[in-house]
């Protein structure tokens, strides 16, 4: 059985609530339950989990690893990436990443192997192939170096599974595509979701995930079960027959159940932490925590928060003021009518399951506010 999955960050463990922005060394990833079943593990492309070369891909147990660094780099070359050699002047990097994908496959076609494929597309800052943007401006787009980047990663997908067909190993591979938060409303039109990266509103958490294995996963079929990437390693373990770490927590649950059309997975609930604020590198000109395009006038993408969602029902709390939103995700997926005062009995439901959570994962919760961040100016903004 081969493996991809274009993911990253979180979804490589499954990790507790109040986890440093990087690994520690003694955290087991997905390379390590794969490689005891036997695999060859590669990362190409993004890693972005400290400088710490003690928690770097090798020592993940990845065999192979090209462009995994805390840094990117640029998007053309010369990269400026030290785990990357330079290609020729001007070479695109989601083009190298994906022939680098497409030699590790290669290589390893004879035996059972998982890539990390993490592209750094769509990452800012958004830059394309000048050929690509002119046709999308020719086209009229509203933003055409975003579409020829989104054109280049959906390319490099299609050659992905162009080489498992040469290969004859379709059949036989596990294709995950996901991503790990949002879009920047910035660059992109998150409607009609809420936020966008960063905020724990829809726009902001709520991502596609397609999965591609033939005879396994009936084609064309959907789920609407909601599902975390930290779900991914415990599939992935089913899937091969992994050994999961039993020192560290799995918070994750295995996927495989949804492959042959289960409408639910044991849990009925999923968390959400954030203890931080987010602000953007223009703290003038950034999204609006209510979401829409850049140029409204507000700071930050978003304040420290929580946020369960149960059933249909989702709860938000703002650390810094103690305040609460309440959604019915079913009915609301824009999350434009708060019912907390109207539900005040599930409000309260919810907040509880959230903080029996944030105490039994030891979820770090900030005490004293950001002096940078107005209150008074963001609900202004809001407001206007």
């Amino acid at each position: 059985m081969k493996l991809i999955t274009p993911a990253r960050d979180a979804d490589l463990e499954g990790f507790p609530s109040n986890y440093p922005i990087a690994l520690k060394p003694d955290v087991t990833c997905i390379p390590q339950v794969l490689k005891s079943a036997g695999y060859t593990c590669g990362a190409i492309g993004k890693w972005q989990l400290g400088n710490d070369p003690e928690a770097g891909p090798i020592s993940k147990g990845f065999d192979h690893n090209v462009g995994g660094h805390q840094r990117m780099g640029r998007h053309f070359s010369p990269y400026k990436n030290p785990a990357m050699r330079d290609g020729p002047e001007g070479e695109y990097l989601t083009d190298r990443l994906t022939d680098e994908a497409v030699q590790f496959i290669q290589d390893n076609r004879d035996g059972p192997f998982f890539l990390y494929l993490a592209h750094w597309a769509l990452h800012a800052p958004i830059l394309a192939k000048a050929g690509k943007i002119a046709a999308y401006e020719k086209a009229g787009h509203p933003n055409p170096p975003y579409g020829a980047m989104v054109e280049s990663v959906d390319e490099s997908v299609g050659r992905v599974m162009q080489t498992l067909d040469d290969l004859d190993l379709t059949d036989n591979t596990l294709v995950i595509f996901s991503a790990d938060h949002g879009g920047i409303a910035k660059y992109t039109n998150m409607d009609p979701l809420r936020g966008g990266k960063g905020a724990l509103y829809e726009g902001g958490i709520r991502v596609s995930t397609c999965m591609h294995w033939p005879g396994v996963i009936p084609a064309g079929t959907t789920c609407d079960v909601p599902i975390y990437g930290i779900d991914f390693m415990p599939t992935l373990a089913e899937v091969t027959s992994g050994t999961l770490p039993e020192h560290q927590p799995v918070d994750g649950e295995s996927l495989i159940p949804l492959f042959s059309g289960a409408t639910s997975l044991e849990r009925d609930t999923l968390y959400w932490h954030f203890p931080l604020y987010l602000a953007g590198s223009d703290c003038q000109n950034i999204t609006p925590l209510r979401g829409g395009r850049a140029g409204q006038g507000t700071g930050w993408r978003t304040v420290p928060s929580g946020a369960i969602r149960k059933g249909d029902w989702k709860l938000i709390e703002r650390f810094d003021t103690g305040s609460v939103e309440l959604y019915n995700i079913a009915d609301d997926i824009g999350e434009q009518n708060d019912l907390a005062t109207d539900h005040p009995e599930k409000a309260a439901e919810l907040l509880k399951d959230l903080k029996n959570w944030q105490r039994d994962t030891k979820a770090i919760i900030p005490n004293e506010p950001n002096p940078y961040y107005d209150m008074e100016y963001e609900r202004a903004v809001a407001q206007q």
